[in-house]
């Protein structure tokens, strides 16, 4: 498969780069790309950016978990991950690596988290069975839980903590910063997965809040 940057110019003109599946993955070099000056015009007045990712798999995760700078997505990598709830045996095997980062770990648990609290009031049984196996394979794993606990967000906590059956402490500092970002979470968890097949229009809307 073919992997590309684009930037879209307010003249109305689109630059390609081809890209490897690597560079693809990680957006390596993707800034400065995107700040380049139009090959149409010679501006710098990008409408937008976009990449066509390529999904998460064993080569990529361990690339990612080698490489403490790689991130797949720069703001929200932990939700780029819980899009994938079908690499959980690969999460978890990561998690299980004594050799891999505890940040990075810590990263895929909070990822993990996330696919829970977003099937928390699922009935369906599909999600169900997801979020019971997500729990169960947390709980066995309540120390890594517990030493990850920073890096998760409280909101998330406050939903997947009593599903996997570890006790929430919420602390007043976070009330806030919880109210700030719970509706974007949960906007975002709902457009990546119905989008998951176009991640060109999901890339490049996301890119253009970012700018």
């Amino acid at each position: 498969m073919n992997y590309q940057y684009q930037r879209g110019c307010e003249c109305g003109n689109i630059d390609s780069l081809e890209v490897s599946k690597i560079e693809a993955a990680f957006e390596l070099n993707y800034l400065e790309f995107i700040k380049s000056e139009c090959s149409k015009c010679g501006e710098k007045k990008m409408s937008f950016g976009s990449v066509n990712s390529p999904e998460i798999d064993r080569e990529l995760l361990t690339i990612w978990s080698e490489n403490v700078d790689y991130l797949f997505c720069p703001q929200d990598e932990e939700l780029t991950l819980a899009q994938y709830n079908e690499n959980l045996e690969l999460y978890l095997e990561f998690i299980d690596n004594e050799k891999i980062d505890f940040g990075k770990k810590s990263v895929l648990i909070e990822s993990l988290c996330i696919m829970i609290y977003d099937r928390a009031n699922k009935t369906d049984k599909k999600d169900l069975d997801t979020k019971n196996r997500i729990a169960s394979e947390l709980k066995s794993r309540e120390n890594l839980v517990l030493l990850s606990e920073h890096y998760i967000m409280e909101y998330i906590k406050k939903v997947s903590f009593p599903i996997i059956g570890i006790e929430f402490k919420e602390s007043l500092s976070s009330k806030l910063d919880n109210e700030i970002h719970k509706d974007y979470l949960e906007s975002t968890i709902k457009e990546s997965i119905q989008n998951r097949n176009s991640k060109n229009n999901f890339w490049t809307k996301i890119k253009n809040i970012w700018k």
